[in-house]
């Protein structure tokens, strides 16, 4: 009898282990992670040297460990398991920080190469200073904006027994603003303005980028700065709170920290998104479609909206025509971090126009201010990619 129960559960045992192979060999490939936010593996070519060297056997693992039948099941209930029973602080290299802040979990065991970084981040003033002239030479101006990443001007919600990269970040800040001013480039360092306000309203507690008022407090400080340094006369002051109309979402952010773990974590944080209250005519073109939104709000998950909700999320190019010719041109490029900002930049310009190299393959920004001699040409780069060379980092 103790035979044949062992033989059952060896039985059941083995069938559990082909029927989760065969699910997954049948399964259409997911191509990315939404929980992890990550592309999945693909899988491996065979080729002698990859057989001898055992990658063949390495791709394959990976492969399976990425695409395993009900993978995002079973990630929800490590989460869960080492969440609510576990209580652990950090899961799935996301840190539960103080004042319910989520933050990237970062290894005690890194070892940053200050020599490395402040040698990129140099190369990068120096392609700024080039690119600078560019622009002057035709009688534009130029100006760089510096934004802290969410960890970064949260680094004090760090749990004691946790590195919040304090070294590395102050260091790229101070190699990355002393070289812009030896450059002679005109800069606005978010990180110092944002300390002098200490408002903890302008970063989100679950997600990695700026709210709308940490949005609104950049455009501000542009605008400012380029009618203060810049001397521009014809653009018009930055709205005033009381000038623009602020609402909020009615449901929890999705936010990007708190994907990483599976959304489990809970928060009531809410996205505000703002209009100006005196309207102004517009033509809107993403990508080259019309596309006359500002805010997207995605109706899926319950209603629930994640940063996206900013002009759509990233797109390779936005034009927005305003068709004031008295007013002057404007050239935008950056990450996700331009997108909250550009429902009020517009508000000031003739034609602004939006791009994120990272997707804009048509040409060079190079032989894109060439053609469009943009009045304005502003830079906008979160503290983390300063010494970042590819991408928006990338100019000819």
């Amino acid at each position: 009898m103790k035979s044949l129960k062992k033989y059952y559960l060896i039985v059941s045992f083995l069938f559990i282990i082909y029927l989760g192979i065969f699910m997954t060999i049948i399964t259409e490939d997911e191509k990315v992670s939404i929980l992890e936010n990550r592309t999945l593996a693909n899988a491996p070519f065979f080729t002698r040297k990859s057989l001898l060297s055992g990658e063949y056997f390495k791709g394959w693992e990976t492969y399976l460990t990425d695409h395993i039948y009900g993978r995002d099941y079973w990630i929800e209930k490590y989460i869960f398991l080492n969440m609510s029973i576990l209580n652990k602080s950090d899961i799935n290299k996301i840190v539960m920080a103080k004042e319910g802040n989520l933050l990237p979990f970062i290894p005690f065991n890194t070892n940053h190469d200050f020599k490395f970084y402040s040698e990129k981040i140099n190369t990068m003033a120096d392609n700024i200073r080039d690119l600078d002239k560019y622009i002057r030479e035709y009688g534009g101006h130029f100006l760089f904006v510096g934004i802290p990443e969410q960890a970064s001007y949260l680094r004090s919600k760090y749990p004691d027994y946790y590195r919040n990269n304090e070294e590395y970040l102050n260091n790229n800040e101070t190699t990355m603003f002393e070289a812009l001013k030896e450059n002679k480039i005109n800069y606005i360092n978010m990180t110092e303005k944002y300390r002098q306000d200490l408002r903890e309203d302008y970063y989100f507690k679950t997600d990695h980028h700026y709210t709308f008022r940490g949005a609104y407090k950049a455009y501000t400080e542009i605008i400012q700065n380029l009618i203060d340094k810049v001397r521009i006369d014809n653009v018009r002051l930055p709205l005033t709170e009381d000038e623009i109309d602020f609402t909020t979402l009615p449901n929890p952010i999705l936010g990007s920290r708190n994907r990483k773990l599976a959304y489990l974590y809970p928060t009531d944080e809410k996205i505000e998104i703002g209009y100006p209250i005196e309207k102004i005519s517009y033509e809107k073109l993403t990508n080259g479609q019309l596309d006359p939104d500002f805010y997207q709000i995605n109706k899926d998950n319950d209603g629930r909206p994640t940063y996206n909700v900013f002009m759509g999320g990233d797109h390779a190019e936005t034009v927005i025509k305003t068709n004031r010719k008295d007013l002057p041109n404007l050239l935008i490029f950056g990450d996700s971090f331009t997108n909250a900002m550009e429902p009020l930049l517009y508000y000031h310009f003739n034609e602004t126009r939006i791009l994120d190299l990272r997707h804009y393959k048509d040409k060079s920004l190079y032989d894109y201010i060439k053609e469009h001699k943009p009045d304005v040409v502003l830079m906008i780069r979160d503290d983390l990619n300063y010494g970042t060379l590819e991408g928006n980092g990338k100019f000819d």
